[in-house]
């Protein structure tokens, strides 16, 4: 259960007292948290979204390691150029279907949860798939 602190507006896992001002914790559903600073709500966000962009980053790395490997297993039997070009397919397959999901989790917690409100989600997919086809520049 999350609660959210009236002074300090700190997020606590439950309980009654922050436990960094002695504030009373009020839940996320009460009226009293619904008057509280969007900076709050913002930060709420963030959490559950790093969360769950989290959570995809790992089905991600399952997911290409799943594929890379059936792929290397069915190409095994076939004859001998075959299944090396088979095997390099299907784990270069795997290696992008990896990144796909990855950079497609890093995207959607930056556009989504980050700039809530301000995107809407009919428009999510367009920028999501811009952004991928144009990479962006790290320093």
């Amino acid at each position: 259960m999350v609660k959210i602190c009236t002074r300090c507006f700190v997020v606590w896992a439950g309980g009654f007292r922050c436990e960094d001002c002695g504030g009373p914790l009020v839940h996320t559903d009460d009226a009293a948290a619904h008057g509280m600073p969007e900076a709050v709500w913002r930060n709420q966000r963030l959490d559950y979204g790093a969360r769950r962009g989290m959570i995809f980053r790992f089905l991600a790395i399952f997911a290409g390691l799943t594929v890379a490997l059936l792929g290397v297993r069915w190409s095994v039997p076939q004859p001998s150029p075959w299944s090396f070009v088979g095997a390099a397919g299907s784990i270069a397959v795997g290696v992008a279907l990896w990144r796909l999901m990855y950079v497609a989790a890093d995207r959607g917690v930056k556009i989504w949860i980050l700039r809530s409100g301000q995107l809407q989600k009919g428009k999510l997919a367009r920028a999501l798939l811009s952004q991928a086809v144009t990479p962006s520049k790290r320093s």
